[in-house]
């Protein structure tokens, strides 16, 4: 794909921002009710029901995995605002709540504030709701200060991209079903195809599901890949400051991990619960120097090479 700069200097659309941000919002709005309906016995360490349950498990989700997304969507709105002309207080201001939000959403890095073991909501998991809210706050101010803009070009290798997002959906859907609260194995012909409803308890979990209900690492994987494959175009429409470079090296790492992640957990659901195998894909979930996240780096770089980096030729720059 080529897809050229304009050389008008307003930076990239948001078109592509605000669709992801309308995705992660219906996700988040499918966890509180899931959650606030069903029983905690019916998803996987958590503990409470009602609304309140559903909020506090949207508060987590609002940490990991909607944090490191916000970090890529808040960078194009950014790049916009800065290409526009702001006096020095609202670009002070603008840059200020950036960095801001990257450090609350970053607080998800520290041990403790989320595990997969609890998935309950703990005070320490406002902080990266904050730099969420800072983040989609950014979004709206620059869709207001400067309008969504036109949307990105894309060329052969976003529709490349977008259909390989749609085999991807295919795969994801025994998530898509759980966080709906519903086992994808309810779907007339779709439950030859997936496991869900069988029980296969675990220590600590007796009456667990193949696929339990409410939300799963497979599926935020998925969103995070699909984030990042959404946001590719706007890559071209930016200044040619550091900040591309650095939110294309961003993508491609999301898509890296997003697609290792969601391997990961449907491989352990659809291939090891059959007894197929015992063994898995290395497990990348959290950083560590391993095997693992040795592949899921080289695969990020590659990435980046072949789809994410923005190139230059003599004339006009141009996106590969």
């Amino acid at each position: 794909m080529t897809a050229r700069v304009p050389s008008g200097g307003e930076g990239p659309g948001l078109r592509e921002a605000l669709w992801s941000w309308a995705i992660w919002g219906a996700v988040a709005v499918t966890v509180i009710v899931t959650y606030a309906r069903l029983p905690a016995a019916a998803f996987y360490n958590v503990t409470g029901t009602g609304l309140w349950s559903g909020l506090a498990r949207a508060l987590v989700l609002l940490g990991w995995p909607v944090s490191p997304a916000a970090l890529a969507l808040m960078a194009v709105a950014v790049d916009r605002l800065l290409a526009a002309p702001l006096e020095r207080g609202p670009r002070r201001a603008v840059i200020a709540a950036a960095i801001a939000a990257a450090v609350l959403c970053a607080t998800i890095a520290v041990p403790g504030v989320v595990k997969q073991s609890d998935l309950d909501a703990k005070p320490a998991n406002l902080a990266a709701g904050i730099g969420v809210l800072t983040a989609l706050g950014l979004t709206l101010f620059a869709l207001r200060r400067t309008g969504a803009g036109p949307p990105g070009a894309r060329g052969r290798g976003d529709r490349i991209a977008l259909r390989i997002a749609a085999l991807y959906t295919l795969a994801a859907l025994p998530w898509i079903f759980a966080n709906l609260g519903f086992y994808v194995g309810d779907v007339p012909v779709l439950h030859h195809i997936f496991m869900s409803r069988k029980v296969l308890p675990e220590a600590g979990h007796p009456h667990l599901r193949a696929v339990h209900l409410g939300n799963h690492e497979g599926l935020d994987g998925w969103l995070l890949a699909v984030t990042a494959l959404l946001l590719r175009p706007a890559l071209a429409r930016m200044r040619p400051t550091r900040l591309r470079p650095a939110l294309g090296g961003y993508l491609a790492l999301l898509v890296a991990y997003g697609v290792m992640v969601s391997a990961n957990d449907g491989w352990n659901e659809q291939i090891v619960k059959r007894g197929w195998t015992s063994h898995g894909p290395p497990s990348v979930l959290t950083p560590a120097l391993n095997l693992g996240w040795a592949i899921l780096i080289a695969v990020a770089v590659v990435l980046y090479l072949a789809a994410f980096r923005v190139r230059a030729d003599e004339r006009e720059p141009v996106v590969a």
